[in-house]
């Protein structure tokens, strides 16, 4: 049965090997509204793909009267085609399949070119193939080195303008010089290099492409002027991102069929590894930018990543609105703070910004007033000096009449705390630990009243800088003001005890 099995399997493969024809008219249909530019890279990168070649020439110039080009793609590799057949064997196995620092693996470039093209052919060290009306046929005609594609390909003259754009954008490789129509494309400095681990593709052992992941170098370039930035594949572009960089992968990018475009997941990887290293150069604009806060709402983003982006957006010193303590917010506004309102940021963002304290709650801040704390430290009534008493008498008195209920009034010792004085529910304490006894014992002055203002309007609104907070105030001091003319006796009590008090 094993031997039956054996030779089922061997004839499916023998089988199989003439299975379909191409057609090349339909073939160059389906990619006809392409870069022609993209498919010409395809013979430069099988040329720099092989090692010896050091020199790479692309002639591209207009046919006149004709809505097509003269295409010569030239190198100096001293053995040309390893073999012929694949010039014109599509989808045969490449010897670059299982290397993924080389760039193809399909058998796919020459195909490309072929089926946009009215005519062409290519000579090598191996031979030559001539591609015309008649169909394809081979020549003994050789050369010494390198090889020769020379077509006819079919393009307007806008598509020859896109494509010479393209041609130009080519990063060429450390040791190869690539010329375009006779200038020499520049080679150029990367910003950054790093060396990290993403996804390729290198062939099972079966030969089928699997998706893996290895160590690489990532190189990081600043956009030429009139350049969109631009992912690449090993110096060939694959696809405009828009974001800030030209990035380069030094090993195989996993691609669509097309070659022009890769996974949002792929792309989401590569825009972290590059904010994670280039965070420190982002200006306020690009931090807004679609590419910067996708990146900064991964989780791979860096703490320093973070923190850097969140300072670009919204400024030194910003803070995030902080539900638990709205006075807060308004306090960081007051002090020139950026506050950060929650719809600002999407939910990822916020997990890292709150992860790493990019943007601290503004009651962290600027909190507003703070309270005493749970057991605060009371002060005896047996130390309570006869100011302390009448204060605390004419607190309670104005308390009943403004507020209309009874007011508790307490006095609490605690020189380390900020506030002067704290009113919740009815309950009034005042800090002779931050007032002083003295202040006490000057009787009942304008400072008096206006303390007795101030936190009497937080029986109805608790927000320092609210206009309800505001207008109870203006109530409280029209009301104080009125109690005075209509009952001076109220007032005068006090100030009579005052009197008798400094004696």
């Amino acid at each position: 049965m094993a031997t039956g099995a054996g030779n089922r399997k061997g004839k499916e493969k023998m089988s199989k090997k003439n299975w379909f024809d191409v057609d090349a008219d339909g073939f160059g249909q389906i990619i006809a509204k392409k870069d022609r530019g993209r498919a010409i890279l395809e013979l430069v990168q099988n040329a720099v793909d092989e090692e010896g070649t050091t020199t790479v020439e692309v002639v591209l110039e207009p046919i006149p009267g004709r809505p097509a080009a003269r295409l010569v793609v030239r190198d100096d590799n001293p053995e040309g085609f390893a073999d012929l057949r694949d010039s014109f064997t599509l989808f045969r196995p490449s010897k670059k399949k299982d290397n993924p620092t080389k760039r193809g693996f399909m058998n796919l470039g020459e195909k490309i070119v072929l089926s946009l093209c009215n005519n062409a052919q290519i000579v090598t060290t191996k031979g030559t193939v001539v591609f015309d009306n008649d169909g394809r046929k081979q020549t003994r005609q050789v050369r010494d080195s390198g090889s020769v594609f020379e077509g006819e390909m079919r393009m307007t003259r806008d598509q020859l303008e896109e494509a010479s754009k393209t041609i130009r954008s080519l990063i060429p490789p450390d040791g190869v010089t690539i010329q375009f129509n006779g200038v020499a494309l520049r080679h150029r400095q990367p910003l950054r290099e790093v060396e990290t681990r993403l996804p390729t593709v290198t062939p099972d052992e079966d030969g089928n492409m699997r998706r893996t992941e290895r160590k690489t170098t990532v190189r990081i370039y600043t956009p030429e002027d009139g350049e969109v930035a631009t992912l690449y594949e090993m110096g060939i572009p694959v696809v405009e991102t828009g974001d800030k960089y030209h990035v380069d992968i030094q090993q195989k990018v996993p691609l669509n069929m097309d070659r022009d475009n890769v996974t949002p997941a792929y792309l989401q990887k590569v825009r972290v590894l590059v904010l994670n290293e280039m965070h420190s150069d982002l200006s306020s604009e690009d931090a807004t930018g679609p590419w910067v806060r996708s990146a900064a709402s991964d989780g791979d983003c860096s703490d320093d990543a973070t923190v850097a982006v969140a300072r670009a957006r919204f400024g030194e010193g910003a803070v995030a609105i902080d539900p638990s303590d709205p006075e807060a917010g308004k306090r960081a506004a007051a002090e020139g703070r950026t506050v950060v309102p929650g719809g600002a940021c999407s939910p990822g963002e916020w997990k890292r910004i709150r992860a790493t304290g990019a943007l601290p709650p503004a009651g962290q801040v600027t909190p507003s007033e703070p309270g005493y704390s749970a057991s605060p430290r009371y002060l005896p009534e047996s130390e309570w000096t006869d100011g302390i008493r009448l204060v605390v008498g004419y607190a309670e008195a104005v308390g009943k009449e403004l507020l209309g209920e009874t007011v508790l009034v307490e006095i609490v010792n605690n020189a380390t705390c900020g506030t002067l004085a704290d009113y919740k529910r009815g309950q009034l304490r005042l800090n002779v630990g931050r007032l002083g006894k003295g202040w006490f014992n000057l009787g009942i002055t304008v400072e008096v009243d206006e303390l007795l203002i101030h936190e009497f309007a937080h029986h109805y609104e608790s927000d320092h800088l609210s206009e309800g907070y505001y207008h109870a105030c203006c109530r409280l001091g029209a009301h104080l003001k009125r109690l005075a003319i209509e009952n001076p006796d109220f007032f005068a009590a006090f100030q009579a005890e005052e009197v008798e008090t400094k004696a």
